[in-house]
């Protein structure tokens, strides 16, 4: 989905998120401008349960912003890990060209 204005989560929203592991394929969102209120979630929905590839970035929500994504999703921390079906993932809230949502699959 492709948004040419700003996004908000607001506090009790939840954002599902499909990632499909059998033909390594995700949603993913495009906001310029992103903002993510305390209490807003993250839901992650894989589909498939197939191995990704160590070091596959999947990008969550794409901020064509310059600035941050404001916030994070109350149930994933930047930084943090978790792992769904066959695959650990890896958050980061700087990924892709600097201010996007990025999960990178790891060992």
């Amino acid at each position: 989905m492709t948004l040419k204005k700003t996004l908000t989560f607001k506090a009790d929203s939840t954002y599902s998120y499909k990632l499909n592991t059998n033909n390594a394929r995700a949603d993913q969102l495009i906001a310029k401008g992103v903002t993510l209120e305390s209490g807003a979630q993250f839901d992650f929905q894989p589909v498939g349960n197939r191995r990704l590839a160590i070091g596959t970035v999947f990008t969550a929500i794409s901020n064509t912003s310059v600035n941050a994504i404001a916030g994070t999703f109350a149930n994933l921390p930047d930084g943090s890990t978790f792992t769904a079906g066959r695959n650990n993932f890896q958050v980061s809230y700087s990924g892709g060209d600097g201010n996007d949502l990025t999960l990178t699959v790891l060992p």
